[in-house]
């Protein structure tokens, strides 16, 4: 047998080199999975097959002039069997030890430090190269994780720093380094799960084979204060969405907690859940829109936001988009503030909507539940779906249990989902998929 030229076992090297980096890199973002590509200093996800994951991710950032770059990840563990005693009926906070990724075990799950609705995850320093390539390398189980940098930030508590997304990895909204709309902080990345270290298979997390497409638009809200009679929205659209389709798309309203349009497509990663479920069949083909919750006059109350929504931007949303205008066929779902909202329409405006979502309501700017509720609304509540859902571990946890029990007690049927978690994305990335394939739009007609 001859032996190979020189330059054929070059050749031969690099094509194993490129295989290797296939198969041992896999990049996973909300935006490299609605059509940004991948970039050469994007998250590494690297399968090591080593404990105590089976999987480290090596996060990137160049800045040759910088003195100190710092990351900051949603990435503290706390095993929930072992967290303190919920939070009391006056909403106090769960103190609790939390454990780095390096000494995560089986069962252990992201959750804040201490347990408060602030991300208070931890900050570390990167380690800068020769090239001007800071790096930091970290074991992670599976699922999402959300990230930011500090560049050159003084402050042992990052006061007056600005956190940075990772520009190799940016929002699905940013395009070289200018957003469209609300400036995101912060980037993505996915982790496969091994079996053999007991990691739970997230993928219905992860990027789809199909994908939808995410709109930034900007409509007439007269209203709105912040921005002046104008306010922003994400908008999904599933796959092959079809404006002229034969049957109209239901719609979800989804409201984030005091936020922007762009949580929920980021850090919620809805993009990528709504992919994988509408792939797999798990549930039909929709359209989903994220509004901006904020900037109306009673921001911390909500006539103006209703009245918004239901006069100015359901009618705008029915007019731009093939979608249905008949009540079952829209969906209201929101976490914290955002659910606060969403009880807003469940209990104010019942026939609205045909399914509601109230994800880890409370703690902030409460919606003060009836005590009570009349004959009229209980037949009202009757005709619609609700799913009450959250964290466990969440201090607002008795809020929830508050309100199923209000609605229990006058026969109004609910759909639980509660899951061991905080006041985090972790709890209410379940949440979402739990209300779309148990609770929005049934009885499900195909198509």
């Amino acid at each position: 047998m001859r032996a190979p030229t020189r330059r054929g076992a070059r050749r031969f090297r690099h094509l194993l080199a490129l295989l290797a980096a296939l198969l041992l890199t896999v990049g996973g973002s909300t935006a490299a999975a609605h059509g940004s590509a991948t970039r050469p200093l994007s998250p590494q996800v690297t399968h090591t097959r080593t404990a105590p994951t089976g999987y480290q991710v090596t996060f990137r950032y160049r800045d040759p002039r910088a003195t100190r770059v710092q990351i900051k990840g949603e990435w503290y563990f706390a095993n929930p069997y072992e967290l303190s005693a919920l939070s009391s009926p006056e909403g106090g906070t769960v103190e609790t030890p939390g454990t780095t990724p390096a000494h995560w075990r089986p069962g252990d799950i992201p959750i804040a430090y201490p347990n408060s609705p602030a991300a208070n995850w931890p900050v570390v320093d990167m380690k800068r190269g020769p090239d001007g390539v800071w790096t930091y390398t970290t074991p992670l189980p599976s699922g999402v994780f959300t990230y930011s940098f500090y560049v050159d930030c003084a402050d042992a508590t990052q006061t007056g720093c600005t956190a940075h997304s990772d520009p190799a990895n940016p929002p699905w909204n940013e395009h070289d380094g200018k957003a469209t709309g609300t400036v995101e902080a912060t980037s993505q990345v996915y982790v496969p799960a091994d079996p053999t270290f007991d990691t739970v298979d997230y993928a219905w997390q992860g990027p789809s084979r199909t994908h939808g497409t995410l709109t930034h638009v900007t409509y007439r809200s007269p209203t709105s204060l912040t921005p002046p009679g104008e306010n922003h929205l994400s908008v999904y659209t599933p796959p092959g969405y079809d404006p002229h389709r034969a049957r109209p798309y239901p719609t979800l309203y989804l409201f984030s907690g005091d936020g922007t349009e762009m949580d929920w497509s980021t850090q919620g990663d809805a993009g990528n859940i709504l992919d994988h479920l509408i792939s797999t069949g798990q549930i039909q083909p929709m359209v989903v829109v994220m509004p901006n919750t904020a900037g109306y006059p009673d921001s911390t109350g909500y006539a103006s936001f209703d009245a918004n929504l239901l006069n100015t931007l359901v009618p705008y949303v029915e007019s731009h988009y093939r979608v249905s205008t008949e009540a079952p066929r829209r969906a209201a779902a929101g976490l914290g503030y955002g659910a606060s909202l969403t009880n807003s329409l469940l209990f104010e405006h019942t026939t609205a909507f045909g399914s509601y979502g109230a994800m880890s309501p409370g703690l902030r700017g409460n919606y003060t539940l009836p005590t009570a509720l009349t004959a009229e609304q209980t037949t009202e509540l009757r005709q619609v779906r609700i799913f009450v859902g959250g964290g466990w571990q969440d201090p607002s946890h008795y809020y929830h249990a508050s309100e199923t029990a209000l609605l229990n007690r006058a026969g109004v049927p609910t759909i639980p989902g509660f899951v061991n978690g905080g006041h985090n994305w972790f709890a209410w990335r379940f949440d979402l998929k739990d209300f779309l394939t148990r609770t929005a739009f049934f009885p499900q007609v195909a198509g």
